[in-house]
């Protein structure tokens, strides 16, 4: 009775440390739930990997958070920490594959894919089998941790964080690649990059990055080697990181990348490639009929164009599309649709009929659809921005 009592006035504690992290990760574990849901009616293998994302970072901070609310004071014996699986092992693997699942819409995720996971699975059974062992060892129950858990996870071995860390460099690493080869061959498809959500997966990816570094600096070095941290100095990393989980489940929920299924699989180096041309004749025939439907129909106009669109009005295949713009124009596909709409802009901006329209207006009806994305464009393409521009153009 007078252990309840005690259970009943130490937990929950409701104070601004435990509180605001408890609500941060229900929302976490909310959005993890509508994914989990999406996917069940959708499929898509990306609201699967960003829901287990969402679960694994929540469940890491979950044993945190009961601590804040003082869960180890009602409990001092808890056996808890069993089952506290060690997540830096799967939280890699996971955010690798998400990204994949965006970047290669078409990804089959089968057996093996799975011996990704087997680390996570060695932490599972390690975790296990130490809890039964330590079961029938004297004096289990009056101390918090046995003695193989003492052992195995709480001795200055400091194995487990090795693992941890060459797990999530490598598979950051993989992750990071697989974005800037994805974003090199984006530019041959779609005029506009950004409406694809690469900023969507920039951002996710430097947020856990930045979590990743975050976490190395206050606990693989200041806490070790120049200060102990006390509690309320750490709480500051998970907090980040449930600020990280908010943002990642709703901008990952609401953020729709199924226009990535359009995108046709060109070869990893068109700029490079010419077997779709015969010779330069031909080279220079498609290069004057593209020109020429280009200016006559304005068909960089429409802000969604890709280069699928474009083929079917030339009437040539994608890949020898391709070719064409980079071995005739040495440009990518971007960067040739959004050189027109450039120039538009520019007319349009010297055309007196246009003075009571403002730059942005004239932007979006040549066939931009963001002031970020123009805003960038213009200034790569004349040197300039758009307002500097147009007041060349009033002096």
């Amino acid at each position: 009775m007078l252990g309840v009592i005690n259970f009943l006035t130490t937990f929950p504690e409701f104070d601004q440390y435990g509180m605001t992290l408890l609500i941060l990760a229900v929302q976490g574990y909310l959005f993890a739930f509508l994914l989990f849901g999406r996917h069940r009616k959708e499929h898509k293998l990306s609201d699967l990997f960003l829901a287990l994302i969402l679960i694994v970072t929540c469940y890491r901070s979950t044993s945190y958070i009961i601590g804040f609310m003082s869960w180890y004071d009602a409990y001092p014996t808890t056996k808890i920490n069993y089952f506290l699986f060690n997540t830096g092992v799967v939280i890699g693997p996971l955010i690798y594959f998400y990204i994949r699942s965006i970047t290669q819409p078409y990804l089959n995720f089968g057996k093996k894919h799975l011996w990704h996971f087997v680390p996570f699975l060695f932490f599972i059974l390690l975790n296990t089998g130490s809890y039964i062992y330590d079961v029938y060892q004297p004096g289990f129950n009056e101390n918090q941790n046995g003695v193989s858990y003492t052992f195995l996870f709480l001795q200055p071995f400091y194995w487990v964080e090795v693992i941890n860390l060459i797990s999530k460099a490598t598979y950051f690493y993989l992750s990071i690649v697989l974005f800037i080869r994805f974003r090199k061959h984006v530019v041959q498809f779609f005029s506009d990059v950004y409406d694809v959500q690469l900023n969507w997966l920039r951002n996710f990816l430097i947020i856990y990055i930045g979590l990743f570094i975050f976490n190395q600096i206050l606990f693989s070095i200041i806490d070790p080697l120049i200060k102990d941290l006390r509690w309320t100095d750490s709480w500051w990393w998970f907090f980040a990181n449930a600020l990280a989980i908010l943002y990642v489940g709703i901008q990952g929920y609401f953020t729709n990348t199924a226009k990535l299924h359009e995108l046709e699989v060109l070869s990893d180096e068109p700029e490079a490639s010419t077997s779709s041309l015969s010779d330069d004749n031909e080279l220079r025939d498609l290069k004057t009929a593209l020109t020429s439907k280009m200016e006559s129909e304005k068909l960089y106009l429409n802000p969604e164009l890709t280069l699928n669109e474009l083929a079917k009005a030339v009437d040539i295949n994608a890949n020898q599309l391709s070719s064409v713009i980079n071995n005739g124009f040495d440009k990518n596909f971007n960067d040739f649709i959004n050189g027109y709409r450039v120039n538009e802009v520019k007319r349009a901006l010297q055309d007196p009929a246009n003075a009571h329209l403002s730059i942005l207006g004239i932007a979006l009806d040549c066939g931009f659809n963001s002031k970020a994305t123009f805003n960038r464009v213009f200034k790569n393409v004349t040197g300039t921005s758009p307002s500097q521009f147009t007041q060349q153009l009033k002096s």
